[in-house]
């Protein structure tokens, strides 16, 4: 687990025990009421940037610190947290001779028969 992982997962351990805590006690008595509604606004405009970059605060930091696009939201869609650290896959092509040249294409060409082709070029595994 990467080192920002690792402290996201304290922070959030702490205010779930923070917030689970404070049904034990008067939880005004304990913070001001200004900070709490300073935190409301803050998880408004948070939502707010979210919806409109598909990046929150931290992903916003996170990118100007590495010079990455980062985002949790790719994450959560089971992509890798930075796009530049996504594989980029080569094609499978199938090769042809023609007249003159050798032509390419990413399908194997219908018209053709199965052993008119010169080869194929397939990804090779990491």
């Amino acid at each position: 687990m990467s080192p920002f992982w690792h402290g996201t997962v304290r922070l959030v351990a702490v205010a779930a025990l923070g917030v689970t805590l404070s049904a034990c006690t008067e939880f005004y008595s304990i913070v001001p009421r200004a900070l709490i509604k300073t935190v409301g606004n803050f998880s408004i405009i948070s939502s707010g940037v979210v919806m409109a970059t598909d990046k929150t605060l931290s992903d916003h930091l996170m990118s100007y610190r590495t010079g990455k696009d980062c985002s949790t939201v790719r994450v959560e869609q089971g992509r890798t947290y930075c796009r530049e650290d996504e594989p980029n896959p080569m094609p499978t092509v199938h090769c042809y001779q023609t007249l003159g040249d050798v032509m390419c294409y990413a399908a194997p060409d219908p018209s053709r028969k199965p052993g008119d082709a010169i080869g194929t070029v397939q990804p090779t595994p990491l």
